[in-house]
């Protein structure tokens, strides 16, 4: 627990919710610290607690207009999706902490990764790494952590791993699902229903990749590339044309 002094009143940084409980039972405590006003607690990014100690609004230059503020014990921010508050007690928490967002993969975030890759559901894998047990607050941030770019790549790249120390490649499962695509009598909104499946299990319909996998799935189907492209979209449903 940190405990900072100002104009004779101390205000409490909590290392977690199990430590502010021990001092605040029944004291209620937002999940996305965005939503806290000014005297409420929240939890931080990074899972500490902390009171906000002012809210108000003012012009941001960066964001061209007026926008909400906090300040905290781990500093003051825009309280906008980008911004983040975690870590260490600020040394001024009257100046605005500058966050982008880490190129950094912390071992927590390798931990996590690999659990969702393994199938493990996202919350759950939330709350088993980050030791937390409040579940609302790790449904939003494990949905925060799968919309980040480097998450999602590393995850990825923990099922390709598995999938290769299982002898599965991505032309073993093309050339299986070509062998379905190939079979008689099965329906062209089936065999794209299996195709899908494959490939998203495979990662080959991720976003970084679709012009790739549009190419490749097409080549070994044979099915017209507009074909692919309402499969893709969602505009071909299972069973809806006949092989």
């Amino acid at each position: 627990m940190h405990v900072k002094t100002i104009s004779g009143v101390d205000y409490h940084l909590y290392e977690d919710e199990s430590e502010f409980r021990k001092h605040h039972k029944k004291e209620e405590l937002k999940d996305d610290w965005r939503e806290a006003q000014e005297g409420e607690w929240a939890l931080s990014d990074d899972g500490q607690v902390f009171s906000v100690l002012r809210r108000a609004v003012m012009y941001s230059n960066q964001y061209h207009q007026d926008t909400d503020y906090i300040r905290t014990l781990l500093g003051t921010v825009f309280v906008v999706d980008g911004a983040k508050l975690s870590g260490e007690p600020a040394a001024d928490i009257y100046t605005f902490t500058k966050y982008k967002t880490s190129k950094y993969i912390s071992a927590r975030e390798k931990l996590f990764a690999k659990m969702v890759a393994m199938g493990r559901d996202a919350t759950d894998a939330y709350l088993t790494v980050y030791k937390t047990k409040n579940r609302r607050y790790a449904i939003n941030r494990s949905k925060i952590l799968l919309r980040q770019k480097r998450i999602r790549t590393l995850i990825n790249k923990e099922v390709e791993e598995l999938m290769s120390d299982l002898g599965i490649t991505k032309t073993y499962l093309l050339e299986n699902a070509k062998s379905v695509v190939d079979k008689a009598g099965v329906r062209d909104g089936d065999k794209l229903r299996a195709l899908e499946t494959l490939m998203k299990i495979s990662g080959l319909l991720s976003t970084d990749k679709k012009s790739e996998s549009i190419a490749l799935i097409q080549e070994f189907t044979g099915f017209t590339k507009d074909k692919l492209k309402a499969f893709e979209s969602g505009l071909i449903e299972s069973g809806s044309e006949n092989g």
